[in-house]
């Protein structure tokens, strides 16, 4: 039989001792708690900023709808517009047209049509008020929280037979009256 020999040698490196594995487990605890709380700062970051987003949102919204693929010409009617509500009309590649209204229902910034339906632009409005001009429309918003905002768009001419067609109302209205 062959006896193994006992080898009676050193290790170079020694044992964790106590207080290192305890310095370890707190330093993995400070960094843990630090992630946490960095997670937490950013998610309430992205609360706090959605809510101005709100009105870029809603801008880039309407533009869109003003300025749609199928819309041909879109123009304000400032004699049909006040302060509590702004009127356009849109005509779309059949020569169709429509009038669309924008008002403030109740806390809702909204679009409406006569025919019905509605499409809503921007929430928690406190007040709002307008004013159209020829070829643009601004909108003036107070948030409920209080922020203060001023939207502009900028519209297209009217056509000249539109024009005639007023002009000849208003010509009509005056022999009546």
């Amino acid at each position: 039989m062959i006896k193994q020999k006992k080898r009676y040698t050193k290790l170079k490196t020694k044992g964790f001792i106590l207080a290192e594995a305890v310095f370890v487990v707190f330093i993995t605890l400070i960094v843990v708690l630090i992630l946490q709380n960095l997670l937490k700062s950013l998610t309430l970051a992205n609360k706090v900023q959605h809510r101005t987003d709100d009105i870029v949102f809603s801008y880039v919204q309407l533009n869109r709808f003003i300025k749609g693929k199928s819309s041909q010409r879109v123009f304000t009617l400032p004699e049909r517009s006040n302060s509590e509500k702004a009127v356009f009309e849109k005509i779309d590649a059949q020569g169709n047209d429509t009038i669309y209204r924008l008002t403030q229902y109740k806390k809702m910034l909204r679009v409406t049509t006569p025919e019905g339906g509605h499409m809503p632009l921007l929430l928690n409005v406190k007040k709002s008020s307008f004013t159209t001009r020829d070829k643009m429309l601004q909108i003036n918003v107070t948030e409920a929280d209080g922020r203060k905002s001023e939207l502009y768009f900028k519209f297209g001419t009217r056509p000249k037979n539109k024009e005639k067609e007023l002009n000849e109302q208003k010509q009509k209205s005056k022999t009546k009256s």
